[in-house]
């Protein structure tokens, strides 16, 4: 048999060719031959054991006689002993995925081997069995580029010694048990081993590479995997029998009849050649090699097995012979490539250093992977998109397509280096083109070019729009250009979100400002598929012609059908960048494809050959058709019958379609009509294509669910609907939907409005299931439920408004408690933006609907339900707005406690079920809800003058010539930068770091999160900042003056200051008619920082290039356009950029709001009937969608950009100084006084929302959206309470205000009722009770104490009375008055200041007794003793000091002894942070708050406290009550609290019961848990 086979081999190397079994196509062009086996014609693999086949044929010879010996002999014996020595040896190596070594730092990437056949996990990478020489173990680690990545080993049962009945594993069993580890599997110390984190290469031997080829073959088509096997990079093959063996049949031969009882293998039974295994496994793993970076290593020299040595994989049989794929020698046999001698061996080297190559290029520091992480969450985008990809890729047959390389248009477009082009590749609809486009792709990156793609799908309206393909082909380049990486970094720093952007802000943030200013040495290519399945063509088309301006060439490929449409689109752009190829001439690949379909039909060569050339004939250049001809052809078993069917198929999609359609119409029975519709429906009018499991739970709810999903499809669907490679459920074609519309012969409606209204009520129907919120417990959605929740709302905007199912629907849906439960669904998915699609949807649908039923008669009006849809639509927004934040942290609060928190007039709280939530609100006073969310002060006697906002900071300078920052997210200030100097201007750097102010004489430079001062620069003589902006990648500064002079500040060299860049920058010409030049009323720099806009008020509109330092345009204002001017030009007050589309915004001094745009002078003018308000200030959002205005009336103007409309007005009586948007466009901030008000309006919410919603079936919408008009809001300015204190025993809360006010809340009924005012009517400062509530005690900022008695009263109106019982103004040495403390017994009240107190008597109105602190200079507080109602305890940060209620005399004191090492914790520090930060010293600056309940034990001091230009530290201690009551000074031993606990406060609240502890965490959520000391 090896003669035959070498003698084969021989004669094919002589240049001889075999006769395949059948014929291949026969075209003008010579082919590649096609093998019916799917294996090499010249393949002479061998397969043997990967570790032990010595003695094999000495054991076939002598088996019968050795079964004679009941005694063996000694020679034998003492030789069998030593194999199973051996076999017991590697049967001890561990099985599944063991960690071999485990980098201390964040590993770069996962390095999995895989033994072969008879081999271990450890023993087959060890040279003779030594585990000292497991080189994965030993030597990898040490190596400097694979050090960072964790390095594991895979075992399975392979051994030729298993003996017993007939083993039934196959290669696809260790490829399930391989996957299996992957996805659930645990490391060495039970933990998970996190497969998937990084990237995975596999270094696999022999038999171990097709357990891996199935394993990553299988893996691509199970959803629980696709994750895991993205992240599966790179294979390195040594010696894999990829075509089988003759010799695996012999193997198993000779283990069936050994005499040690071996039984044969189904494994080995796999490797046969022409084993229906490996001809699946084959031609599966070909489908995706092109994502892995493969390296075959093949033996070179024989394998000695008992007296013969022969080579066991020739070099054709160890390599896959794919495009990219790399291939060498080593110089070993079978056994000896995955083992090696030492470190030195060069076949070690040669593996080692193809292990290198990978991962270097995975391994990355911690700070890149989160760079990545940020890039992604910037762009809104989950990956490349991989999966459409792969699914076109996986129809690609070799030979195919090639012709397209030698295109001679094709050939210019590739060779022109230069330039960036478009090549525009058409064909005919199912000709092929994205298969086309998948070979391109696979071509370009296997040629090592930088390509990044994009498939646009009608039947997925997630993958429409040009924003989501910018932002996706932004991502694949990041990947690959370093520097683009960088530019995205540090831009998602400063950006929101960019798919809250509309297309033009995309494409001006992220391609006009960095990549198309990028210099790369070779072009870069861009493969755009199906642009006619795309929403908006023109605007694609106009869009990708901005590469003619990018500085390194870019390529771009589209293909699409040739329709006039898009024909007109390019036609539109310059002729000169679009080349045209038209693809129809796809004969020979029809036929190549043909070919390789029917070759396992039955039949001789002729007969095949025949069917080929009439599907060819019939196809008209149609890929589709031929994929459908060719079900119907294999369907058949005979020749006959074959040809009966082709004679049948009508020629063109038309006629087929009318052939599929027929079929359906001759289904009979009505629940398989049923089935057939729903099928159909869903893979038409689905929102996206739905999974497997999602069909056949819309089945199951339809009572019709099928035993066998694939077959119904098969049967009754006509071959309309297929699953693709990702086991969605889809339409064959796009042209089969467009078919389907039309038809009017199917035995049911395909209806486009009724068919929406089916999938609507369908996703509609899981959240009546009652047992939802239980099944929700378990963490994994249900299938279906994630589509039904973020795509209802889309199928109810495509429903017909009349419908009154949608509608009860609807009502029962929002009013009985189930919208709850979806708001739950969104928030476990991550995706709250469905809130705001839903909001539009059911204002749409109301608005609709009312518009339906006017016209009949009142009394048939829904009123009441519409109105409940209008107020939900409210409520949804507001959610998101207020409550976002909490239900991205944890769902179930939309149950438990949003709905109490909510207006009394919301729905949310109207249709709530109060008995199930944990708690109860009483006192709101807004019966609807507000717009403001927060208003911050900025302090007493202060001014707010200037405002920014920029990534998660708010910055206010003050008339104290200070700055305050607030966290923008908890609104909490984190600290205050004095300037010591009116400040002009500031701003933040680009990344956020950096604070820069502009003072009257100086400008400061601040690090951000220390609140330490850089740099301190002195100003330019005379100049006032009007501009300020960090430019050069944060290390200079620059600045427009009213002088009219730019300066620039090197950041890197302080000593030069401030130079000016230009004289003649704003030097302008005076010459022209009817102006005067005078200081200019405002600056702006260009969001690229190229340009200056100047304006004047005589003077026009001016916008200079910084560097040219020469005039762009001059503003000229269209005569006859507005009355009040009689020239061309307007003098303007402010101006501001758009920041993405290049145009200006601006107000002319007769305060008429304009936009212009410089280069294409496209002008427009806001009209505004309201001649009382002119606008002073004017502002642009960071994502352009909206701008601002306000005036000194205080009213704030919201507008559209694009629309150039009113969307929301804002009134007040204060007036408004300054105004900003936040980042993420969805609040803006204003400043009022000494007060900056955070705002957050519904229109807002919606807008920028919306702006990526748009990508839905355009055509198919009703044009009726939400209407233009303004929604209007007056805003009273709210009274901030200042003080609160409470009663426990009689229920009554108390609080003081700004103004002075003094307020009673009985929490036993709802109205609120004024108990008394300051007559300064100034701030009340402090606040208390007594426990019985009879006395209540304030104080005001000027340190007036009234004391009041609190008593019932008969009156209709309110229930309670007070009067006073003191009114005095206390005279404190330091501090002012820190605290006010009642005596149990209501007869004293305590005064305390920063170091001493006084004590008050109630009765007698005088000072009884003064004390002095016991440790001068530091903060105290002040407690009542927790057992003894006479005495009260002064705590400090190191002493707890007790004195005695009636004349303050010391009793005791007590040391407090804190271990040295004192550990401190800040919300979102980690323990080991904390560990590392400062501990308080005496000597600092402290604060102190004591929290405790009756029924505790404990204490819980909370010391607060810093150093300079360091951040505020907080630690958390413990004291047990008890040690208090000790009558000698002993000392305190507190305990401190829990680091994992400590580090989550943000704000210690109270303690609850005995210890149940409640604190508000980083985020502003409210949490309780148990203090564990």
């Amino acid at each position: 048999m090896f003669k035959k086979i070498r003698n084969r081999k021989n004669k094919l190397r002589d240049g001889s060719q075999e006769q395949h079994e059948e014929l291949p196509y026969r075209s003008s062009e010579p082919i590649a031959p096609i093998s019916v086996s799917g294996w090499s014609s010249d393949a002479t693999t061998t397969v043997q054991s990967d570790e032990n086949l010595e003695n094999v044929d000495r054991q076939v010879t002598q088996s019968s006689e050795v079964s004679k010996f009941e005694v063996l002999p000694p020679a034998l014996s003492a030789a069998l002993n030593k194999q199973r020595q051996k076999s017991q040896d590697r049967r001890a190596d561990p099985q599944g995925l063991t960690v071999l070594f485990s980098p201390v730092d964040t590993r770069s990437a996962d390095i999995v081997f895989i033994h072969g056949l008879g081999g271990s996990s450890r023993q087959t990478w060890s040279k003779n069995r030594d585990l000292d020489l497991c080189w994965p173990q030993r030597w990898l680690p040490k190596e400097a580029d694979i050090s960072s990545a964790r390095i594991l080993t895979f075992g399975y049962n392979a051994h030729f010694s298993t003996s017993g009945p007939n083993s039934v594993s196959s290669i696809a069993d260790f490829a399930k048990a391989l996957l299996y580890d992957m996805r659930f599997g645990k490391d060495n110390d039970a933990r998970d081993l996190s497969m998937g984190d990084v990237p995975i290469v596999f270094v696999v031997h022999s038999m171990g590479g097709l357990v891996f080829k199935k394993a990553y073959t299988a893996a691509q088509s199970d959803s629980q995997y696709q994750s895991l096997v993205k992240q599966i990079r790179a294979v390195l093959f040594l010696s894999t029998p990829h075509r089988g063996s003759n010799l695996a049949l012999v193997l198993n031969r000779i283990l069936a009849t050994s005499f040690m009882g071996h039984s044969s293998k189904q494994y080995i039974a796999d490797l046969k050649k022409s084993s229906p295994a490996i001809d699946a496994l084959n031609e599966d793993f070909r489908n995706f090699a092109s994502e892995l970076q493969i390296f075959c290593f093949y033996e070179t020299l024989e394998t000695s097995v008992a007296f013969k040595s022969f080579m066991v994989l020739e070099k054709e049989s160890s390599i896959l012979g794919y495009p990219g794929e790399i291939s060498r020698p080593l110089d070993a046999d079978h056994h000896g490539v995955c083992k090696f001698t030492s470190p030195e061996d060069p076949n070690y080297k040669s593996v080692r250093s193809a292990l290198s190559t990978v991962i270097r290029n995975y391994k990355i520091t911690g700070k890149v992977a989160t760079d990545l992480h940020n890039i992604k969450d910037l762009l809104a985008v989950s990956g490349p998109p991989e999966d459409d990809f792969r699914e076109m890729r996986k129809r690609w047959q070799p030979g195919t397509c090639d012709s397209i390389l030698n295109a001679p248009i094709f050939v210019d477009w590739t060779q022109n280096s230069t330039s960036s082009t478009i090549l525009w590749a058409f064909a005919r609809p199912g000709s092929g083109k994205s298969v086309l486009s998948s070979y391109l792709i696979n071509h370009m990156k296997t040629s090592g070019c930088i390509c990044a793609y994009y498939f646009f799908k009608y039947l997925d309206a997630s993958k429409q729009s040009l924003s989501s393909m910018l932002r996706s082909i932004a991502f694949q380049i990041a990947q690959d250009l370093p520097e683009f990486h960088e530019a995205l970094t540090n831009l998602s720093e400063d950006s929101p979100h960019l798919e809250k952007s509309d297309t033009r802000g995309v494409w001006q943030k992220l391609y006009k400002s960095i990549l198309l200013k990028l210099d790369f040495v070779q072009p870069m290519y861009w493969v755009i598929d199906a642009l006619d399945e795309s929403d908006s063509v023109n605007m694609i088309v106009e869009t990708l012609s901005g590469i003619l301006g990018s500085q390194s060439p870019i390529k771009i490929l589209i293909t699409s059908r040739e329709l006039p449409t898009i024909t007109a689109a390019f036609e539109r752009i310059s002729s000169l960048s679009v080349m045209k190829l038209c693809l129809d001439d796809n004969v020979d690949d029809i036929g190549r494809y043909t070919a390789s379909q029917v070759r396992y039909m039955h039949g001789n060569n002729d007969f095949k050959q025949e069917i080929i050339r009439q599907i060819v004939d019939l196809a008209r250049g149609n890929f589709l058709w031929v994929e459908l001809a060719i079900k119907q052809v294999l369907q058949r078993h005979n020749p006959k019958d074959i040809q009966t069917a082709l004679s049948e198929l009508p020629p063109g999609m038309d006629a087929l379609y009318r052939r599929m359609e027929m079929n359906i119409k001759q289904i009979v029975r009505d629940a398989d009509q049923r089935s057939s519709q729903i099928i159909l429906t869903w893979a038409t009018f689905a929102r996206r294509p739905l999974t497997k499991d999602d069909l056949l739970t819309v089945l199951k709810a339809e009572h019709s669910l099928p035993l066998d999903l694939n077959h119904t499809i098969s049967e009754l669907c006509g071959h309309f609907v297929i699953a693709d490679a990702n086991d969605r459920i889809t339409l064959v074609h796009q042209t089969a939907r467009e078919y389907l519309i039309k038809s009017h012969d199917l035995p049911f409606s395909m209806n486009p409005e009724s068919s929406q209204e089916s999938l609507f009520l369908s996703c509609l129907s899981p959240f009546f299931d009652h047992k939802l919120r239980s099944k929700l417990r378990q963490k994994a959605l249900p299938s279906f439920l994630d589509y039904a929740a973020t795509s209802w709302f889309f199928h109810l905007e495509l429903c017909s408004a009349a419908s009154d199912h949608i509608l009860d629907s609807l009502v029962k849906f929002l009013n009985e408690g189930f919208v709850l439960t979806w708001i739950q669904i969104l928030a476990m998915l991550g995706d709250l933006r469905g809130l705001v699609f839903a909001s539009r949807s059911l204002a749409t649908f109301a608005q609709k609907r009312r518009k339906i039923d006017a016209p009949s008669m009142p009394l048939l009006h829904r009123d009441s339900d519409l109105t409940s849809l209008e107020t939900w639509a409210i409520d949804l927004l507001k959610i998101v707005g207020k409550f976002g934040d909490h239900l991205r942290q944890d769902a179930t609060v939309i149950h438990q406690y949003i709905p109490q928190l909510c207006p009394s007039s919301s729905m949310i709280r109207q249709s709530a079920n109060s008995s199930f939530s944990h708690f109860s609100v009483v006192g709101l006073k807004a019966e609807e809800w507000d717009d403001c969310l927060a208003r911050l002060s900025v302090g007493s006697n202060q001014q707010a003058f200037t405002l920014m906002a920029h990534g998660r900071y708010l910055a206010v300078s003050t008339s104290g010539t200070s700055i305050v920052l607030w966290d923008s997210l908890t609104l909490e200030i984190i600290r205050t930068f004095l300037h010591n100097e009116y400040i002009f201007q500031m701003c933040f750097s680009n990344g956020g770091r950096k604070l820069a102010s502009y003072g009257l004489k100086t400008t400061r430079i601040w690090d951000v999160s220390s609140g330490r001062e850089t740099h301190i620069i002195k100003n330019p003589q005379g100049a006032r900042a009007m501009a300020l902006s960090f430019v050069e990648s944060d290390t200079a500064l620059l600045i427009a003056t009213d002088t009219r002079v730019v300066f620039k500040l090197d950041l890197t060299n302080n000593a030069e200051g401030w130079n000016s860049l230009s004289d003649a920058i704003m030097q302008e010409d005076t010459s022209i008619p009817d102006t005067f030049l005078n200081s200019p009323t405002s600056l702006a720099f260009s969001p690229e920082k190229t340009e200056l806009a100047v304006a004047y008020r005589g003077y026009p509109l001016t916008i200079w290039s910084i560097e040219d330092a020469d005039v762009v345009n001059r503003c000229k204002r269209r005569m006859g356009f507005h009355k009040v001017s009689t020239s061309s030009w307007t003098g303007v007050n402010r101006v501001c950029w758009h920041p993405t589309t290049g145009d200006v915004l601006g107000i002319y001094t007769d305060g008429m709001v304009f936009r212009w745009h410089p280069i294409e002078m496209n002008h427009q003018e806001l009209q505004s009937t309201d001649i009382n308000a002119t606008p002073s200030e004017i502002e642009c959002s960071p994502d352009g969608i909206i701008f601002a205005t306000s005036d000194v009336n205080g009213v704030i103007k919201l507008y559209n950009f694009r629309h150039f409309t009113l969307v929301y007005q804002l009134s007040s009586e204060d007036i408004v100084t300054a105004l900003c948007f936040a980042p993420d466009g969805k609040r803006f901030y204003d400043l009022r006084g000494a007060h900056c008000h955070v705002w957050e309006p519904n229109a807002l919410i919606r807008l920028s929302g919306l702006e990526d919603m748009t990508t839905d079936h355009q055509s198919e919408r009703s044009s009726t959206v939400n209407s233009a008009i303004a929604s209007e809001v007056f805003a009273e300015t709210p009274i901030l309470i200042t003080a609160i204190a409470a009663s426990s025993k009689s229920g009554l809360l108390f609080t003081g205000d700004e103004e002075g006010e003094v307020r009673i809340l009985d929490m036993t009924c709802q109205p609120q009722q004024e108990i008394g005012k300051t007559a300064t009517e100034m701030d009340i400062t402090h606040l208390v009770c007594t426990e019985d509530g009879k006395y209540l005690a304030y104080a005001d900022l000027r340190g007036r104490l009234v004391v009041r008695m609190i008593e019932k009263v008969v009156n209709p109106k309110y229930m309670w009375g007070s009067h006073f019982i003191m009114n005095v103004k206390l005279s404190l040495q330091i501090g002012g008055i820190h605290q006010l403390i009642f005596s149990p017994d209501g007869a004293f009240i305590l005064v305390a200041s920063l170091d001493s107190a006084q004590l008050w008597s109630i009765q007698l109105k005088s000072i009884q007794a003064v004390s002095s602190s016991t440790t001068p200079g530091m903060y105290q507080r002040w407690i009542l003793h927790p057992f003894q109602p006479d005495q009260l305890a002064a705590i400090s940060s190191n002493n707890i000091a007790v004195y005695a209620w009636n004349d303050l005399k010391l009793i005791t004191s007590h040391q407090i002894s804190v271990p040295e090492s004192r550990e401190f914790a800040e919300p979102g520090m980690s323990p080991q942070d904390s560990h590392q930060s400062q501990s308080l010293s005496t000597d600092d600056s402290c604060s102190i708050s004591v929290i405790t309940s009756q029924a505790s034990d404990i204490l819980l001091l909370s010391v607060s406290g810093s150093k300079p230009h360091t951040k505020p530290r907080t630690q958390h201690i413990i004291i047990e009550k008890a040690q208090i009551t000790e009558p000698s000074p002993s000392p305190i031993l507190p305990i401190l609290l829990h680091l994992e606990v400590a580090a989550t406060i943000a704000v210690p609240l109270a303690i609850l019961g005995k210890d149940n502890f409640v604190k508000l965490q980083e985020g502003r959520l409210l949490y309780i848990q148990s203090l564990e000391v």
